[in-house]
């Protein structure tokens, strides 16, 4: 697995577990959300992922009020993570 993908996983099993059931929490979790953002378009501008990864880093505040859309958008994620991981070690 290259770089790219080791630190985009590694930060999104963080976030994953991270709370958003207060408004300190969102709050706290959005300001990571944001500094992964930036790191990505900064340091791994070339880097593929799908267009949800994005959405997962953009919704916390709708995750927040809808556990359904919650439940949705993690399972996307870790199902991603578990492809990217699965991929890593055919190679």
């Amino acid at each position: 697995m290259d770089s790219g993908l080791q630190f985009l996983v590694a930060k999104l099993e963080h976030l994953l577990k991270l709370p958003i059931g207060s408004k300190a929490e969102l709050t706290a979790w959005s300001v990571e959300s944001r500094s992964l953002q930036q790191t990505l378009r900064q340091r791994f501008p070339d880097l593929k992922f799908p267009d949800e990864i994005w959405h997962f880093l953009a919704d916390a505040e709708i995750r927040a009020g809808d556990a359904g859309y919650r439940q949705y958008q993690e399972q996307i994620v870790a199902d991603y993570i578990k492809k990217v991981r699965g991929e890593s070690h055919a190679v």
